[in-house]
């Protein structure tokens, strides 16, 4: 393959992101982040042209897997050329490229990674789910999670207002972007008292985290659940969504998205109905959405090392990115509601 081959098969799934853009730079095909060039491609040597910080691009130099760019004879400290291609080198570039050109919005505001005081909190809480052992540990349960989330809430929804949708609401507070970890045992007692993990929403549209199409995520004691999905619907929600399923566009558009997802490892939630809808074909590919009044679609991962750090942030948002089509698919039959349709 060439160089130009992998360049472009490469990028092409970057353009999901809304903050990544086509351009030309002297010339040459590129990408920006935000406007921020950080990717390009010498067609003349078919070699990868990336942006990053000075001292990586004397690191890669020193490799032997790097060399300078420098056109007309001037260097160029933040970019350096990689001649040959290289899929697995060429893609954790690129990654590494975008991130330098996004800046840093977790430090921006205040997220520093979650504590590991608090992650062993969560092992500990799985074993011990009792109101003593949650008293007892109460101080790291909010300074080691509860302060750390609202600061990685305002981080994340930042990032994802840039390269998911700028609609999305990401509110740092308990009853917002935040679920209780408690659980409510008036109408399930059997339930034990604390759930084991934290769980975070990014929703789209006028009636809150439960009711709209939301990107979520889970970080529990020992992975991480990130994906996107919609509570069951009913009323002229339901009937909004089982007319787009009926649209036969649009459900092919769904059904290829999902099925890529899932063919990456994603896992669709278990149907809420037993028998399919009147007017839809069990063989068809609106039949397994039929099925389902509400769905949400995950993908499993255990703890990153970037868990600590305020690289988690551009980890989740990474993994996110992918599943904006199903998110938008899931929001647009619902702007049918609010159009009176």
């Amino acid at each position: 393959m060439t160089g130009e081959d992998l360049f472009g098969e490469l990028v092409e799934p970057l353009y999901a992101d809304r903050a990544v853009q086509r351009s030309t730079m002297m010339g040459l095909p590129c990408v920006r982040y935000n406007g921020r060039f950080f990717a390009s491609l010498e067609r003349r040597s078919g070699a990868l042209l990336v942006k990053v910080p000075p001292r990586r691009v004397a690191a890669l130099i020193a490799d032997g897997v790097g060399e300078p760019f420098a056109p007309a004879g001037r260097i160029f400290r933040e970019w350096v050329a990689l001649p040959h291609p290289d899929r697995q080198l060429w893609s954790d570039l690129l990654t590494e490229a975008r991130h330098h050109a996004a800046g840093t919005p977790a430090e921006i505001a205040g997220f520093r990674g979650f504590g590991e005081a608090g992650l062993k909190f969560l092992i500990g809480l799985e074993r011990d789910n009792t109101k003593r052992f949650f008293d007892t540990h109460r101080p790291v349960y909010r300074q080691e999670l509860l302060e750390p989330a609202k600061a990685f809430v305002t981080a994340l929804g930042q990032v994802l207002h840039q390269r998911v949708s700028a609609a999305l609401h990401a509110e740092p507070r308990v009853g917002g972007s935040l679920f209780r970890i408690a659980n409510d045992l008036r109408f399930a007692p059997d339930r034990p008292p604390y759930k084991p993990h934290l769980d975070f929403v990014f929703w789209e549209g006028p009636n809150g985290p439960k009711r709209d199409p939301a990107l979520i995520l889970r970080i529990g004691a020992a992975e991480i659940l990130l994906g996107c999905g919609v509570m069951p619907r009913s009323g002229p929600a339901l009937a909004a969504y089982r007319g787009a399923l009926r649209d036969d566009a649009r459900v092919a558009d769904l059904n290829r998205h999902v099925t890529r997802l899932q063919d990456s490892g994603a896992e669709l939630s278990e149907p809420t109905r037993r028998h399919h809808p009147a007017g839809f074909d069990p063989a068809g590919p609106a039949a397994r959405f039929a099925l389902r009044d509400g769905w949400h679609l995950v993908n499993r991962y255990p703890h990153p090392a970037e868990i600590t750090t305020p690289a988690l942030v551009n980890w989740c948002a990474d993994r996110f990115v992918p599943f904006a089509p199903v998110h938008s698919w899931l929001t647009q039959a619902d702007q049918t509601v609010s159009a009176g349709a």
